[in-house]
C-alpha cells in the first residue's frame, strides 16, 4: 500500500474513532480496504477498486456510492449533513443484507468461524460505506463539525444501523406457527377478517373495522397499531426477530419482499417474505415486550444484547448494564437544559466504576434504592477517598433515578373484558366506555359515593386496559390536605439520619420517567381521594402537561431545573368521594384536564345479584339490599346521589364465613353511624332508618 492511501486510511480510522464510537474507526477499516475484492468475489458488485482507500475525494467516491446504492442527492445531503439517515431504495435494501451472510460463510469454509450463520461482529454493507461517505465530506470540509458528534457515546454507535427499523414479532400462541415462517420464508398476522389491508385509506379506517368486529366496542389501539405497523411501517431491508415467551428468540431475519395477502391460508393471512439469516433457539437477559409486533428501535442496546447472544459472542450482563446506564445518560440534560456530553457521561461512569473498585460494593447490577443510598453517604463522608471525589455522589444520584425509571417485563396472569365483568359489578356498556374515556383523554376520574368499589374498580381498569396483571406499570398515592408539590413532584427533604436535606423525586416523576423509557406499553397512575388535596398546588406547573394533547412536550421541574414531560403512554385514574361534606369542589382547570365517570350502586347488576344469591345464607342480605335501594331513593331526593350507599359493604370475604354476622357488623357500625352524618339536623329520620335496617337482618321485618 503506498503512502498516499495508508495515509488515508489512518485519517479515516481517527476521524471515525473520534466522530462514530471509539472501536468503530478500527472495525470498519479493514473492510474498506478489502471491500472491492470481497464484493467482486462475493458476487455483489464488480469493476470497483480493491482498496476503498483509494477513492481519495468526497466527489469521487459520491459517484460510487450512488452506483452501488443508487441513493438520491437530496438523500445523500441530508446523510452527510447530519439531518436524518435516510433508507436505502428497495434493490439495494435486498442486495446488502448479502454481505453479510456471504462473509460469514466464506469464514466458516475457510475455517475461521464455527457457524455459517454466524454474522457476529461483520459491518453492514451500507453501513460501512456511508461511513467513508461521511468522513470524506468532514475531510474536505475542515471548518464544518459533524454535528452528531455531541451526542456520539463511545462504544455506541453505528453498532446498528439505524438507517432501519428493527421489529420482534410472535408467531402465534405458544409460537406455534414458527415451523410454518421457517419452511415458507414469511412473517405473518393474523386479523384476517380485514381482508387485504391495501384496501384501508388509512390507520383510522383499519381501527373502525377492528373495533366494529369486536362488537364490544373498545378502541383496539394496540390491535391497529401492529396491523398498520406490518402494513405500512415494516419495509423492505428491516431486521426482524421471532420470540418464543418473553426471553427466548428463535431467529433473526430481514425482510425481503412487500406486504401481500395470502387468501389460500387458513389462519395468518397478513404476510410479508423474510430471508432467515440465523435460526436456533437462544435464552436472553432482557425481557421482550408481550405485543404481537413491536418495533425494538428505542432499545438499542437490547438489539445489540440479543445480536451479541445469537452470535454466541461473549456477553456479560454487567457490560450491557454499563452500557445501558451510558445511553440513558446521554439523553440527561444539566439545568440549562443541555444533554450531558460525552466527557460528563464518561467521567460519570468512570466514578461508579471507581467506587465499586475502592470500596469494593456492587453499583451496576444493584437494584436496592436504599443500599445505593448508604453507599452514596459512605463514599461523601470518606475524607480519605480523593478519586472522582466532586462527581461521586451526583454520579450515584444519577444511577439511582436510572435504576427507577427501568421498566420490568414479566410473565403476567392474563386479564381479560371477561375477568373483568366477573370481579366488578359493571355492565359491559358501562365498560366500554370507561375504557374509551381513559384511551381518549388520557386522565379519568372515578367519582361516587362510598362504598361503591372505586379503588378496585381503578385497579382492574389498568388490567383490562394492559390485558395482564402487571403491578408493576400501577403506582397508586392518595391525596389529603397536607400533600404537597413536594411530596408529588419533587422537592428537598430531611435526610432519614437527620443531618441536612437532600432534593428528592416525587412518585410522579419516577413513574413517569419510568413510563417513558416503556413506550410500547401503558401505565397507570392511581390517585385515591383526588379531591382532598389541593390539586393546582401539588401538580404545579405539571397541570398542563398531563393534557393529553400536550403529552411529550418538556418544562424545567421548580427544584431540579431538569428537563421533564409526561408521556403519552401513562394514564391517569382519580378516585372522588363526592359524600364528603369537608372537601373542596375541583376548580375549573382542573376539571376541563380530566373525564368524569360516576361509579353508581350496583344493585341491580346480574352479576352482584348471582354473587348474593351464592353466599351460604343469602335471606337476610337480601332483605336488607331491598331497604338500602329505598333508603337511597330518600338519599338522592334529599341529599343528592353522591350521597348513596354502595354496594361493596356487602362484599368480602366476611360474608362467606357468615354472612348473617357479617351483615349485622356492617348495618350497625358502619351504615348506621353514616346515616347520622347525612341526617346531622333530623335525628329522628336516621332512627327510624337504622330501626327499618335492623329489623331486615333479626328477621323482624
Amino acid at each position: 500500500m503506498n503512502n498516499v492511501v495508508n495515509n488515508q486510511k489512518e485519517k479515516y480510522k481517527n476521524w471515525v474513532t473520534e466522530n462514530l464510537g471509539e472501536k468503530t474507526g478500527m472495525w470498519y477499516t479493514p473492510y474498506l480496504e478489502k471491500l472491492g475484492y470481497l464484493l467482486e468475489k462475493f458476487g455483489l458488485a464488480r469493476g470497483y477498486k480493491e482498496n476503498f482507500f483509494n477513492y481519495q475525494s468526497y466527489l469521487e467516491y459520491k459517484k460510487i456510492y450512488k452506483q452501488i446504492t443508487e441513493q438520491s442527492d437530496e438523500d445523500i445531503e441530508r446523510l452527510v449533513t447530519g439531518k436524518s439517515t435516510p433508507r436505502y431504495p428497495k434493490e439495494f435494501g435486498k442486495t446488502r443484507i448479502q454481505f453479510r451472510k456471504k462473509y460469514a460463510e466464506d469464514e466458516y469454509n475457510r475455517g475461521v468461524r464455527s457457524k455459517p450463520d454466524n454474522i457476529g461482529g461483520i459491518p453492514d454493507w451500507g453501513v460501512l460505506m456511508r461511513s467513508y461517505l461521511i468522513f470524506l465530506y468532514y475531510d474536505e470540509n475542515s471548518t464544518l463539525t459533524y454535528p452528531k458528534k455531541e451526542k456520539k457515546i463511545a462504544n455506541q454507535e453505528d453498532e446498528i444501523d439505524n438507517s432501519i427499523n428493527y421489529w420482534v414479532i410472535s408467531p402465534g400462541e405458544y409460537s406455534r406457527l414458527w415451523d410454518e415462517f421457517h419452511t415458507e420464508n414469511i412473517i405473518a398476522l393474523g386479523w384476517d377478517n380485514l381482508g387485504e389491508l391495501t384496501n384501508y385509506d388509512s390507520k383510522e379506517a383499519v381501527e373502525r373495522k377492528i373495533a366494529e368486529q369486536r362488537a364490544d366496542g373498545v378502541r383496539p389501539v394496540n390491535d391497529t397499531k401492529a396491523v398498520w405497523d406490518f402494513y405500512c411501517q415494516i419495509q423492505t431491508g428491516d431486521v426482524v426477530y421471532v420470540k418464543e415467551g418473553i426471553k427466548k428468540v428463535l431467529a433473526r431475519g430481514v425482510v425481503t419482499g412487500d406486504y401481500y395477502f395470502d387468501d389460500e391460508a387458513s389462519e395468518y393471512k397478513h404476510r410479508r417474505k423474510v430471508d432467515w439469516v440465523q435460526v436456533g433457539k437462544w435464552e436472553l437477559h432482557q425481557s421482550f415486550p408481550q405485543k404481537t409486533l413491536t418495533c425494538l428501535n428505542p432499545y438499542p442496546n437490547f438489539i445489540k444484547e440479543i445480536d451479541q447472544v445469537m452470535n454466541e459472542d461473549f456477553f456479560d450482563p454487567k457490560i450491557a448494564e454499563v452500557n445501558d446506564f451510558r445511553t440513558w445518560l446521554s439523553n440527561q440534560v444539566t439545568d440549562t437544559g443541555v444533554s450531558l456530553n460525552d466527557k460528563t457521561v464518561t467521567q460519570k461512569v468512570s466514578a461508579l466504576k471507581d467506587i465499586e473498585h475502592h470500596f469494593d460494593a456492587s453499583v451496576f447490577g444493584e437494584t436496592d434504592i436504599e443500599e445505593l443510598k448508604r453507599l452514596k453517604d459512605v463514599v461523601v463522608s470518606d475524607e480519605s477517598y480523593k478519586k472522582n471525589k466532586g462527581v461521586s455522589g451526583s454520579s450515584i444520584d444519577y444511577y439511582i433515578r436510572f435504576i427507577e425509571s427501568k421498566p420490568t417485563v414479566q410473565e403476567n396472569e392474563s386479564f381479560t373484558m371477561d375477568d373483568f365483568l366477573s370481579e366488578v359489578f359493571i355492565e359491559k356498556k358501562g365498560l366500554v366506555r370507561l375504557i374509551s374515556l381513559l384511551e381518549n383523554k388520557k386522565n379519568l376520574i372515578l367519582k361516587g359515593a362510598p362504598g361503591v368499589g372505586k379503588t378496585f374498580i381503578a385497579k382492574r381498569l389498568a388490567y383490562v386496559m394492559m390485558e395482564e396483571k402487571d403491578e408493576t406499570r400501577i403506582q397508586m398515592v392518595q391525596f389529603h390536605q397536607s400533600y404537597s408539590y413536594e411530596d408529588f413532584i419533587e422537592g428537598f427533604r430531611p435526610k432519614a439520619e437527620g443531618d441536612g436535606f437532600e432534593l428528592k423525586q416525587g412518585p410522579f416523576v419516577k413513574f413517569a420517567r419510568k413510563a417513558a423509557r416503556d413506550p410500547e406499553r401503558d401505565y397507570f397512575f392511581i390517585v385515591d381521594e383526588i379531591n382532598r388535596g389541593n390539586m393546582s398546588k401539588i401538580f404545579g406547573e405539571l397541570m398542563m402537561l398531563i393534557e393529553a394533547d400536550k403529552r411529550g412536550e418538556q418544562i424545567n421541574l421548580l427544584y431540579s431545573n431538569d428537563k421533564f414531560s409526561v408521556p403519552s403512554n401513562l394514564y391517569i385514574i382519580g378516585m372522588m368521594n363526592t359524600a364528603d361534606r369537608s372537601l373542596a369542589l375541583l376548580d375549573y382547570a382542573l376539571r376541563r384536564r380530566f373525564s368524569f365517570f360516576e361509579i353508581k350502586p350496583a344493585f341491580q347488576n346480574e352479576t352482584f345479584k348471582s354473587y348474593v344469591n351464592g353466599l351460604n345464607s343469602p335471606e337476610a342480605l337480601n332483605r336488607i339490599i331491598d331497604e338500602i335501594k329505598s333508603l337511597n331513593n330518600q338519599i338522592v331526593e334529599e341529599i343528592g346521589t353522591g350521597f348513596q350507599i354502595g354496594h361493596s359493604y356487602f362484599v368480602g370475604d366476611a360474608y362467606n364465613v357468615s354472612t348473617a354476622n357479617r351483615v349485622e357488623e356492617v348495618i350497625e357500625y358502619e351504615i348506621i353511624p353514616q346515616l347520622f352524618e347525612y341526617w346531622f339536623d333530623n335525628e329522628q329520620k336516621a332512627n327510624d332508618w337504622a330501626e327499618r335496617l335492623r329489623g331486615c337482618y333479626d328477621g323482624a321485618k
